[in-house]
């Protein structure tokens, strides 16, 4: 797996109060990842400092590759241009042709159901519709990172199935996904693996009753131990949420770890 963005250390501080605390992470190229929580907990702004949009406090954020990145905000500005307009200068200065621009906004208004109002001023428009013009703007172009800060606020069941099924053909295809949100289906919808920031710094989430797995792995002493990992004898012992071991048990497969047992906590 391709490494493309390493988080090292970072700390954001808004006057007197931390928000990320010493944050250590490192993303593949593919990944999707979900940030849960409270209102003012970071999940925003971890979104922001991994774009580089809000520069953190200490530490700093490495991108390995130079990267595309789209970004639907929670709440999305309404200017004096007509849908149509705003999208057809986001996709030039995306580097689209004017001729691929206006195919996709035809083809991405019809899945969103929003062609009658292409034409409309965005200042008239109803969070909901402006919602739906942020993301077809992300998604006009394939980015590398795609960033959704609560995409789904105010969207109807209809676009909402269509925007995640379009989400995951982009995480197919290799595009990296950071989600902000509170709808635990769009968080098991889409992402695969799920985070919640408790004082400032990352844990796994585990929605109530998640059964956990206690996993026996042996190694050759050059892979690198994830965090949580302990050392018991010969072998290595790590605890993970059911949640958690359809992500990361290929991944420490695919680095040479070979599993030796695996039981769940209640057995």
């Amino acid at each position: 797996m391709t490494e493309i963005i390493t988080l090292d250390h970072i700390t954001k501080r808004y006057g007197g109060r931390t928000v990320l605390r010493g944050i250590c992470h490192t993303i593949c190229r593919g990944d999707a990842l979900a940030f849960v929580g409270h209102n003012g907990c970071g999940k925003s702004t971890i979104l922001k400092v991994i774009a580089k949009l809000v520069r953190p406090t200490a530490g700093k954020v490495i991108y390995h590759s130079p990267l595309l990145f789209h970004y639907i905000p929670e709440k999305f500005p309404p200017v004096s241009l007509s849908a149509r307009e705003y999208l057809l200068r986001m996709g030039a200065l995306s580097g689209m042709r004017q001729d691929e621009a206006v195919h996709r906004i035809r083809m991405l208004s019809e899945d969103f159901f929003l062609e009658e109002l292409l034409d409309s001023p965005m200042q008239s428009l109803s969070k909901g519709t402006l919602q739906k013009v942020g993301v077809i703007q992300a998604i006009l172009k394939r980015p590398d990172v795609l960033l959704l800060d609560e995409p789904l606020s105010g969207q109807d069941a209809a676009s909402q199935s269509v925007f995640i099924k379009k989400v995951n053909q982009l995480q197919e295809e290799g595009v990296t996904v950071f989600l902000a949100a509170h709808e635990l289906k769009l968080v098991h919808a889409v992402a695969q693996k799920a985070y919640t920031i408790k004082d400032g710094l990352l844990a796994v989430y585990v929605p109530q009753e998640t059964p956990f797995y206690r996993v026996l792995l042996e190694g050759n002493g050059t892979e690198k131990e994830p965090e949580g990992m302990t050392r018991q004898g010969r072998y290595h012992k790590l605890r993970l949420a059911e949640a958690e071991c359809d992500g990361l048990l290929p991944k420490l497969l695919s680095q040479g770890w070979k599993i030796r047992g695996m039981e769940r906590e209640d057995t």
